[in-house]
């Protein structure tokens, strides 16, 4: 029975077999003409026709192996020097042939790639804020991020991380992984603030900022469904409720959120939001949303007059005296087309709509 190979045991078998020769070549191929002139112009015919004849036996390489094969090439550097000359100018040379420029300049913190600008050294303030919050991070989604990288990248990873922490991943991992990270650890190469600047803002670009743009947008996508919920029926409403908090708990408090309960108005809607929103309706429909409250909300009613003009609430009033009460079918479509339209002005920022608990919080 055939088994699925997984990203990272296909990028690890097949860096595997690039040569040192093929590596040389791809390096240098990614540093561009101007940058990679004075090295090409040390070496002999000989090695320029040996790395020509390595770039021509490469196909194609996936970005992970790209990063991978500058990685190394960064750590031959420490081994055989001491140092990396250059430093973070280098490292960012060679990441120019790896990453877009988009992504590059999230590395390197929005900066412009012109040449005749100053490379700033990365800010280990910041790298250790991003360690931080990889720390701080649900270990099972750190884990499936971690498993699409290469063992040595993912060594480089941990041994940022605190020992327990590590530990805890390391398990998560499948079990072939697991070996090949453990024996990137016990061998590893010397500490390098450039390698790992480098590791920590392609761990912010890629897992912690992505975690962040997928929050809000399940937040934002769960309140939706609250607005819709809103223009339910009262008892179906209910019931749909009692469905999510038995079987989605964690997900009512954003639903509830984004809910629009007529009896809930006064608890949502400030005062000092009523007269904008009075003079958001039309006056024919708002005495039809007044009707309808004084019959079934008559504390919502009173709560809407009591925070309007004296004058027009005794307007109101008055006319709401020589009105009937509306039928359930019609006091219901009224409601419905009410919600829709609060819906409306919240969204284009007409009104403003916070909960008490929140309001409080935000004070606090």
């Amino acid at each position: 029975m055939s088994t699925k190979q997984n990203p990272t045991q296909l990028s690890e078998s097949t860096t595997q077999h690039i040569t040192p020769s093929q590596r040389a070549a791809v390096v240098i191929a990614m540093l561009g003409e101007t940058a990679a002139k004075p090295i090409v112009e040390l070496l002999d015919d000989a090695a320029i026709a040996n790395i020509a004849a390595s770039l021509e036996t490469i196909t194609v390489l996936a970005r992970e192996q790209l990063i991978e094969i500058v990685i190394d090439f960064l750590r031959q550097l420490r081994l055989n020097s001491g140092s990396l000359r250059g430093g973070s100018e280098s490292a960012r040379k060679i990441l120019e042939g790896v990453l877009d420029e988009p992504r590059l300049q999230l590395v390197y913190g929005g900066q412009s790639l012109a040449a005749d600008l100053p490379i700033e050294a990365p800010k280990l303030d910041n790298l250790s804020e991003i360690w931080a919050e990889l720390a701080n991070r649900e270990p099972t989604k750190t884990a499936s991020y971690l498993a699409g990288l290469t063992p040595n990248i993912i060594a480089l990873i941990l041994r940022n991380l605190e020992t327990t922490l590590c530990s805890e991943l390391i398990c998560l991992l499948e079990e072939d992984v697991q070996t090949k990270v453990l024996g990137e650890m016990v061998d590893p190469p010397p500490v390098s603030p450039d390698i790992d600047s480098v590791i920590a803002r392609m761990i912010k670009m890629e897992y912690l900022q992505a975690a962040e743009v997928a929050g809000d947008d399940d937040t934002t996508q769960l309140q939706s469904v609250g607005e819709m919920l809103s223009l339910v029926p009262n008892e179906r409403r209910k019931s749909l409720m009692g469905f999510l908090q038995e079987s989605h708990a964690e997900k009512v408090d954003p639903i509830q959120r984004g809910m629009f309960a007529i009896e809930d108005l006064p608890k949502i809607l400030n005062r000092n939001q009523i007269p904008v929103l009075f003079k958001s309706l039309e006056q024919a429909f708002l005495m039809d949303v007044l009707c309808c409250l004084q019959a079934q909300y008559a504390e919502v009613a009173e709560y809407f007059l009591s925070n309007i003009s004296n004058r027009m609430a005794d307007q109101f009033r008055s006319e709401l005296e020589r009105l009937p009460a509306p039928s359930a079918m019609a006091a219901e479509q009224i409601e419905k087309d009410f919600l829709t339209k609060m819906m409306e002005l919240k969204r284009d920022g007409v009104i403003e709509v916070v909960r008490v608990q929140e309001e409080e919080a935000a004070s606090a």
